[in-house]
């Protein structure tokens, strides 16, 4: 062993073993110790918990043959009120949970950000303790719950961490519920500046794939998400300046990348997007200044690339489409779906030097009677003719 260099996995590795507590005893060394690389061998390591990112800490396997799957979801009533802030968790069944396995916690007034996400620190008879906070109120009476879910790795408040060269598999036959893109998926972020996650592979995960929150300039590259329930890729919550670059996208059940709320300046480029369930790129609530090019958007469900409606001062301003790929989307036939569908009153916009390949009968553009003008120049759509851009601003 030396100072800034740990490996995890099988033998001759300093810290020998397949599980997640194996590898965060390697990261939070590292990081204690000012940072540095934790190499992890071939091998399938159980995730009965995230593997929580550190600052300065990089996290790298083997490709293909290191695996990070998460273990089969338990889940426990909650049998009094918990309250916001509150670290008790009073379960009807204590016993089936163990010390350092990741959870969240939900009822049917919380959702999204509202559902808090931890792990179980400590026991006292039937209450348990866990590590954050509640973000909600979560009462008994209203279907409260406790499920070991949580995001395969997540990094809160981290910066300048690395993680590579893995695959997560999330385990969906043993994983039936979905945890939200505000709490979850392969790759989580939250309020955490940049980082660099480069050819990782999600596959079969109950969630989205990568969802970075309100974080600043991160890179993800070479990465995968595939069959996932939720988004392929999810910047959300005011994000800044993200980079994603030769992703694949593909196969998930809703987008193949959703912009959220009020994400900023961000680089797309040099990636597909594939038959996934709704739209291939979906733009909508203050997601201004994005450039998005060279992308390949083919048998979607919904549209190539959908603008979401909204008022002027929160529509998605500023946004580039260019030099990209769209063909044969609109796979399940919504009504007025076109290749690329512009709603709301984003200023700004601009589609350029796009080939746009769109099903006989249904329009390659399709503007709505709200859309304020904008530059399209040099796109080809094929085949071509009079209803190649329906333009509703004409019949207003």
């Amino acid at each position: 062993m030396q100072r800034g260099h740990l490996t995890v996995g099988n033998e001759p590795c300093d810290i020998r073993g397949f599980t997640h507590t194996h590898i965060q005893c390697a990261v939070d060394r590292l990081a204690f110790l000012g940072g540095g690389t934790v190499e992890l061998s071939a091998g399938v390591f159980q995730m009965a918990d995230a593997l929580h990112l550190r600052t300065g800490v990089t996290v790298r396997g083997q490709g293909e043959t290191t695996v990070l799957r998460k273990n089969a979801m338990k889940t426990a009533k909650i049998t009094s009120y918990l309250g916001y802030g509150h670290y008790d968790v009073i379960v009807d069944q204590p016993d089936r949970f163990q010390i350092g396995e990741g959870i969240s916690i939900r009822d049917d007034n919380a959702f999204g950000f509202y559902t808090t996400v931890g792990t179980l620190v400590a026991r006292d008879g039937d209450t348990w303790f866990t590590n954050r906070p509640h973000s909600h109120d979560y009462h008994n009476g209203r279907h409260a719950l406790v499920e070991t879910l949580f995001p395969i790795v997540e990094a809160y408040d981290v910066e300048d961490a690395v993680l590579e060269g893995l695959v997560i598999d999330g385990n969906r036959e043993e994983n039936p519920v979905t945890i939200t893109g505000c709490r979850g998926g392969g790759v989580f972020t939250l309020r955490s500046n940049r980082l660099k996650i480069n050819g990782v592979a999600i596959r079969n995960l109950n969630a989205d794939g990568f969802s970075f929150q309100t974080g600043d300039d991160i890179e993800i590259a070479n990465c995968l998400a595939e069959g996932c329930t939720g988004h392929g890729f999810h910047p959300g919550s005011g994000s800044n300046r993200f980079h994603v670059h030769h992703c694949r996208s593909i196969r998930n059940r809703d987008c193949g990348l959703f912009y959220c709320l009020r994400v900023r300046d961000g680089l797309l480029e040099d990636c597909v997007f594939e038959g996934n369930g709704s739209h291939g790129i979906s733009i909508g609530n203050r997601d201004t200044g994005h450039r998005n090019r060279r992308l390949t958007i083919r048998a979607n469900g919904g549209c190539g690339v959908f603008f979401r409606p909204d008022e002027p001062i929160n529509s998605p301003h500023g946004n580039v489409i260019e030099a990209c790929l769209l063909e044969n989307n609109c796979v399940k036939n919504g009504k007025d779906d076109a290749e690329i569908v512009l709603n709301g009153a984003p200023d700004g916009v601009q589609l350029l030097g796009n080939t746009i390949r769109r099903t006989a009968g249904r329009p390659g553009i399709l503007i709505r009677p709200d859309m304020p003008p904008f530059l399209m120049k040099d796109n080809r759509i094929e085949p071509d003719g009079a209803d190649a851009v329906l333009d509703l601003r004409e019949k207003g």
